[in-house]
């Protein structure tokens, strides 16, 4: 064990270390590069994977579908081997972004749909009955909603995406994979080449992961609830039916909604009227021309009961109901003569 890591290999080793802070460099070029390509393609695809559109979700969904059921490696040697055939070569450096940008952009995709479908519905529609288009809806209502969902997740595709890079190392991609094989097959050195290495992609993935962790725990920790631009914490609310999702449920809801909610764009359509002061509740009474007191009182539960039928109604309708079974005629109030 200790021949392994004798001290005089570790001295070859470190009189090496231009080459490798030069392959330390060609990761992390690498994989900042990947992980653009990748953040542009998953959230691309999944804006199509929600679209209205069917040819569009089938693109998204056939991207999606083949690039996951394909090993990065053959696809890395595709773009080394086989697209020089057609006469288009790549430096090793735009293989490794490419084709692990391609690849983890799917996962990514799939990351960002499902952030998007943890949105309550209402978000959607209330963007539309203010005239937003469908991009402006995904830009400004509700990517910014699902990115405290999507993050985590994201970060911990982010440290998979730099520890996938060292699969260039088999077409000579020049980052610490390929500078420790070389290493250790010039000078039969396995223990130090591969321990470092080792090192310096912890150094690269760890911060990524706790960073997940820490995003994972300020999302369960600081649960909001938000209708236009009111918001109210859930934790004063025990009666949440869907937890994670942006759905106003329970007192809040109650609270909220008999209070008045704020309106994004206030005078843009003919259904919100403008207000002098900017940022005050919109009321029901100037929203729907409706008074308060029609609304139940969420403080002491006053709601209306429901209207009881008048008497002899259910009698006579179940008799009805019996003859029309029976094949007899109904005589209801439009048969009488």
């Amino acid at each position: 064990m200790g021949e392994i890591f004798a001290p005089y290999k570790w001295e070859a080793l470190f009189a090496r270390w231009p080459d490798i802070l030069a392959a330390f460099g060609t990761t992390v070029g690498i994989s900042a590069g990947a992980l653009v390509l990748a953040l542009a393609l998953g959230f691309a695809f999944s804006m199509l994977s929600v679209s209205r559109f069917k040819p569009l979700r089938g693109v998204a969904r056939l991207y999606v579908e083949v690039v996951q059921n394909v090993p990065l490696l053959l696809q890395v040697f595709v773009l080394y081997a086989v697209f020089p055939l057609m006469g288009l070569s790549l430096a090793s450096f735009w293989i490794g972004v490419l084709a692990i940008g391609v690849y983890h952009g799917a996962y990514m995709s799939e990351v960002v749909r499902s952030g998007i479908g943890s949105i309550h519905r209402g978000q959607f529609e209330a963007a539309k009955s203010q005239g937003f288009t469908y991009l402006q809806t995904m830009m400004l209502v509700i990517l910014p909603q699902a990115m405290r969902i999507i993050l985590p997740p994201l970060a911990v595709q982010a440290a998979n995406l730099v520890k996938n890079t060292s699969v260039l190392a088999l077409i000579a991609g020049g980052e610490l994979m390929y500078f420790s094989n070389s290493f250790a097959g010039d000078t039969s050195y396995y223990g130090p080449a591969y321990v470092a290495a080792a090192v310096l992609y912890f150094a690269i993935c760890f911060p990524l992961s706790r960073a997940a962790v820490y995003l994972e725990h300020r999302m369960r920790s600081h649960r909001h609830v938000v209708t236009g631009d009111a918001t109210e914490v859930l934790e004063a609310d025990g009666a949440e039916v869907t937890p994670g999702t942006h759905d106003l449920t329970g007192r809040a809801a109650a609270a909220a909604l008999a209070g008045g909610v704020t309106t994004m764009m206030e005078g843009t359509t003919s259904l919100v009227p403008p207000v002098s002061d900017k940022g005050r509740y919109l009321t029901y009474a100037e929203l729907y021309g409706v008074d308060r007191g029609a609304w139940p009182d969420p403080a002491h539960g006053s709601y209306p009961r429901p209207r009881k039928p008048r008497k002899g109604h259910a009698k006579r309708f179940a008799s009805r109901d019996r003859r029309r079974q029976a094949g007899g005629a109904c005589r209801g109030r439009g048969d009488r003569k």
